[in-house]
């Protein structure tokens, strides 16, 4: 019951949020307008999605989100220094005015970023274990990748001149009730 409160609250807010969206006035200009998400929406549309094909308990989501949070802020801080690393390796190259001693610094700090990245995602992946049922943590990861996905076609859609809202939006395999 409370799960399905939870459910339908998170799509109520989805829908508020892509109304809103769709009742804005653009300026005119040459082109397609591409959609005007904000971060409340997309956090929104991510919060419906997790809980519908995580199928979270109440109890399952009041353990998983703060961890979720909390592992995501973290993320954030790794991808932003990869980025940069990645900036400063691009820009090193670009100029060429770096010795080859600089920029093999510059790629060891850049790969060794990204190793970084997939050592926080095996960690973050046992702390989901320590909330969530085994299928579930594992299913975290794919989630996410998939939403995000999902997520691009939806303003892909918009841009490129599809109907409002884009194309339909493939949704992850459900597990089958046996």
């Amino acid at each position: 019951m409370k799960r399905n409160l939870i459910f339908s609250l998170a799509l109520m807010m989805f829908l508020l949020g892509s109304l809103s969206l769709s009742a804005q006035d653009t300026e005119k200009k040459k082109g397609p307008q591409r959609p005007m998400f904000n971060k409340d929406q997309i956090i929104t549309q991510k919060i419906a999605f997790f809980t519908k094909f995580l199928d979270l308990t109440p109890d399952e989501a009041q353990k998983f989100w703060p961890v979720y949070n909390a592992c995501q802020d973290e993320m954030e801080k790794a991808r932003k220094e990869t980025r940069k690393s990645a900036f400063g390796l691009s820009k090193a190259i670009k100029e060429g005015n770096k010795t080859d001693e600089e920029i093999r610094s510059l790629a060891e700090t850049y790969y060794g970023n990204l190793d970084r990245e997939n050592a926080l995602q095996k960690l973050h992946y046992a702390e989901y274990q320590k909330v969530l049922p085994i299928k579930k943590a594992a299913h975290v990861r794919l989630l996410e990748e998939q939403f995000t996905r999902n997520l691009v076609m939806q303003l892909r859609g918009n841009y490129r001149g599809g109907k409002p809202g884009g194309p339909k939006q493939p949704q992850p395999q459900q597990k089958e009730n046996k």
